[in-house]
């Protein structure tokens, strides 16, 4: 059924663009590739889930709580903001670099290596060449070039290396991600 609906999909238009979610070209989730990509968010309501600062954290869930936090007469909003919230984590660089891969490969475009080394200042193949070849062996991995138009000249040049999962990696992704925790 899983691949009958990618062959459905694609004749009405639609194009996978992450494990699974499919879309018309231009009308990808937003929200989806946000958290695929690590984009900060802020969640307001009660209970609600955020990302931001490098820290992940949640709103309480105690209604009676949540409700005398925010009647309270403070001239700081942003202390009963911090008093508003729970099970603060803050990422380590090991988290960052594992939440990057495994996060990112659910996108088919894949993940960059050129961002890696930005966001990280090593290189993907220094962290992760092992699982790279052995999943790249075993036909899980695909690395291939991304080309670009540059601003100056307008010609095709390569870019960057990208690293997505292949049509095999994707049927069983959840094994294929596992490999990213270090």
């Amino acid at each position: 059924m899983y691949h009958l609906t990618k062959s459905v999909l694609a004749e009405e238009g639609y194009h996978r663009y992450e494990i699974s979610n499919y879309s018309h070209p231009g009308y990808e989730c937003r929200h989806n590739v946000g958290y695929w990509t690590g984009v900060p968010y802020l969640g307001l309501g009660l209970g609600a889930a955020s990302y931001y600062g490098g820290q992940r954290f949640t709103n309480t869930r105690e209604m009676g709580e949540y409700l005398q936090l925010l009647m309270e007469d403070r001239v700081d909003a942003a202390d009963v903001l911090d008093d508003l919230r729970r099970d603060n984590e803050l990422l380590s660089v090991q988290d960052s670099m594992e939440e990057f891969m495994f996060l990112g490969l659910r996108l088919t475009d894949g993940v960059s290596e050129a961002a890696f080394e930005k966001k990280f200042g090593q290189t993907m193949e220094s962290v992760y060449g092992p699982v790279l070849e052995k999943m790249e062996r075993q036909g899980l991995l695909l690395k291939k070039k991304r080309l670009c138009a540059t601003e100056t000249t307008g010609r095709t040049e390569t870019e960057d290396l990208l690293w997505s999962l292949t049509e095999l990696g994707l049927d069983v992704s959840n094994s294929v991600l596992a490999e990213f925790l270090l």
